[in-house]
């Protein structure tokens, strides 16, 4: 059967992990099937090496930090933040040449980002900001995990919301039960941005609850979407309410995606509002995404064991499908273009 799967570009930002999971102590991962850690040095700032000891098969994310290097648990090498070797407790001299890879980082909202890429190209392609992620007028909360499924079907899953309504009836607004307005979509050359306004509706019953306002009034609301880089979906719903019923109510939802390899993705999920500040709502809310996204990535692991048994199939697309056929287009010509 045909395979439609896009591939990853390694030439893009890709989240290896949330700020907060990063320290002094090395922080082992992989990313596009590269062994990678990660580690703070005495400024504060996060290096990212090839976790694997020049001298044996040995993870450098099973030794230590020391200041400014990171030394090897089996051989003593210590490498600093370039990847070099810079000490060997056997000998005075270090092997010439003696070095692991290193690869450019960036800190954005509460996130790591590496490039796995050329490295030349990073400085000119820096990563899309996130700044409601740590912009105290926005509540933020989310998780993370590892999805046995590739990353390809997690980007058509983000790219139609349709199926929300089936999936979790619960957390679905009431107005997803209903004929989906055309989506309006605007492309550029790696990025889609798409949206469609629906009619007014109720609110569902978690969020009038949560916010104050009425359970039985109808409102505007508005679906945006954006799938901005290789690695990052940023969406938002808007729920129009009039300012003297307490304002316009917005979820933003930041998906960070990394391809851990062709059949497992790294997830890690933010979902951010303009209303109901305060930790008791986002204790709340939390276990309804929570929830909702475990829904999501069980179907995604079901959908990766029916391609690893059987196979593509010729899928038969809709109408709510065009922003995600767009974003494959946008990948496959990314991979192409690194040849």
């Amino acid at each position: 059967m045909r395979d439609r799967s896009a591939g990853c570009p390694r030439n893009a930002w890709y989240a290896l992990a949330a700020s907060a999971e990063v320290g002094s102590t090395p922080f082992g991962t992989r990313a596009l099937d590269t062994p990678v850690v990660l580690f703070r040095v005495s400024d504060g700032s996060v290096v990212a090496l090839g976790d694997r000891d020049a001298h044996r098969p040995y993870p450098l994310s099973l030794g230590h930090v020391d200041g400014d290097t990171i030394v090897s648990g089996y051989s003593g090498f210590a490498y600093d933040r370039t990847g070099a070797c810079v000490r060997v407790p056997s000998q005075a001299q270090v092997p010439y040449g003696a070095r692991v890879p290193s690869y450019p980082v960036r800190e954005e909202g509460d996130l790591v980002w590496v490039w796995l890429g050329e490295p030349s190209l990073a400085e000119r392609r820096p990563p899309v900001p996130v700044p409601w992620l740590t912009d105290a007028s926005w509540e933020t909360f989310g998780g993370q995990w590892e999805t046995a499924a590739g990353v390809g079907l997690l980007h058509d899953n983000f790219g139609d919301i349709t199926h929300v309504a089936v999936v979790d009836p619960v957390i679905s607004p009431p107005v997803l039960a209903g004929v989906a307005p055309a989506l309006e979509v605007e492309l550029t050359e790696t990025t889609v941005h798409f949206h469609r306004d629906w009619p007014a509706a109720p609110l569902p019953e978690w969020q009038a609850k949560i916010s104050g306002a009425s359970a039985t009034a109808s409102y505007p609301q508005r679906e945006e979407g954006a799938f901005l880089a290789p690695g990052l979906w940023a969406d938002r719903w808007d729920v129009v309410i009039p300012a003297e019923e307490g304002g316009t109510q917005t979820f933003r939802f930041t998906h960070a995606v990394t391809p851990v390899d062709d059949r497992h993705t790294r997830h890690i999920w933010r979902v951010s509002r303009n209303f109901a500040p305060g930790a008791e709502a986002s204790d709340m809310l939390r276990p309804i995404f929570e929830s909702y996204y475990l829904k999501v990535r069980e179907i995604l692991e079901t959908m990766q064991q029916v391609i690893d048994r059987d196979g593509y199939g010729e899928d038969v697309n809709v109408a709510a499908d065009l922003a995600a056929l767009q974003v494959r287009k946008i990948l496959r010509r990314l991979v192409a273009d690194e040849g």
